[in-house]
């Protein structure tokens, strides 16, 4: 009677080791897939700033332009575009500051999935331990 008692009761602990290494893995699969996505977010942020700065580029080049054509109008033509100008630099700045705030938070999603996997590896070891005792 003491061998079944033990032997079940190390199928139930096997069993919960196994169903709590299954969650584990799950929440790891779950923690890459938002690391996924925050690094396309990133990529989409960076994007987003080189598209501004090409604008910003732009921009100068207009201004420039305008200079040449007529003094009096370029000088309130500069003043609105060196505001664009500076306004799409700010924007390109933010948008930059939040690539690296989503690769950043990227990077410690794949590091939780790292740390879930290992507990997954964990666990399973310590189930294959507790069958081995049970033998």
């Amino acid at each position: 009677e003491s061998e079944d008692e033990a032997e079940e009761s190390t199928e139930s602990a096997a069993e919960e080791s196994a169903n709590t290494a299954d969650d584990s893995a799950d929440e790891a699969e779950e923690s890459g897939e938002t690391a996924d996505e925050s690094v396309f977010e990133a990529t989409d942020l960076v994007q987003m700033e080189s598209t501004a700065e090409d604008s910003v580029e732009s921009t100068a080049e207009s201004v420039d332009e305008s200079e040449d054509e007529a003094e009096e109008s370029t000088e309130s033509a500069a003043e609105e575009s060196a505001n664009t100008a500076d306004d799409s630099a700010d924007e390109a700045e933010e948008s930059a500051e939040t690539a690296d705030e989503s690769v950043f938070e990227a990077t410690d999603l794949v590091q939780m999935e790292s740390t879930a996997e290992d507990s997954v590896e964990s666990t399973a070891e310590s189930v294959d331990e507790s069958e081995d005792e049970a033998e």
